[in-house]
């Protein structure tokens, strides 16, 4: 069985730990989105993911409420973030949200870089270093934020689409890479997806 960097290179894609930016000016558009909505969103997705792990949902909801981002919390988010008692599968589901924070963070300028999905985030660096405290002000975080370029955006998002259609055709086959971490890899996708198309977050749709 391979390792994704070898499945990567056999389909032409880079397995190197940054992509080249495309170059080509007739894709240098800029995203739908301005980094600071992006900032926000992925400040939603860091309380979203503390109440994965078990933060009171009510503490975080006050926390965003008072930073003005009420408006910006998705009906499915709100809902996990009022319920007495999330159940366990929405609490993972949650948790998980956090692959998609770290690849919005990396459009950002706050997270050096991606690479491929074969490891989770460093759940240390983010809490510690580079995400705002629960009930801390978001205003400096959100100010600092800094979009790449289109061209570096658009070459990750291109490696991780094409990967992301190749992986499923090869888990029919039961081939998938040995050191994948596909729900990493899905995550990301996600996230990619929302900085492209102009739709909610729950409205979100991860193509194959």
């Amino acid at each position: 069985m391979t390792t994704t960097k070898e499945f990567a290179i056999a389909h032409k894609l880079c397995g190197e730990e940054v992509v080249p930016a495309i170059a080509d000016a007739e894709f240098d558009e800029p995203l739908p989105g301005t980094a600071s909505e992006i900032a926000r969103r992925a400040i939603i997705l860091h309380g979203v993911v503390a109440v994965g792990f078990g933060v009171d949902g009510g503490e975080v909801l006050r926390w965003l409420d008072s930073q003005g981002l009420t408006d910006e919390i998705s009906p499915q988010e709100l809902a996990l973030l009022q319920a007495e008692e999330p159940s366990e599968q929405d609490s993972a589901a949650a948790r998980w949200r956090v692959e998609a924070e770290w690849a919005l963070l990396w459009a950002i300028g706050k997270v050096r870089t991606l690479g491929l999905p074969t490891r989770t985030c460093d759940t240390t660096q983010l809490v510690d270093e580079i995400m705002p405290g629960l009930g801390t002000p978001i205003d400096k975080f959100v100010e600092s934020a800094q979009l790449r370029s289109p061209g570096e955006i658009l070459a990750e998002s291109d490696r991780h689409y094409h990967l992301h259609c190749y992986i499923r055709q090869a888990m029919k086959r039961q081939r998938a890479p040995r050191d994948l971490q596909y729900v990493v890899l899905w995550q990301r996708c996600y996230a990619f997806e929302w900085l492209y198309n102009s739709v909610e977050w729950d409205e979100v749709q991860v193509d194959a």
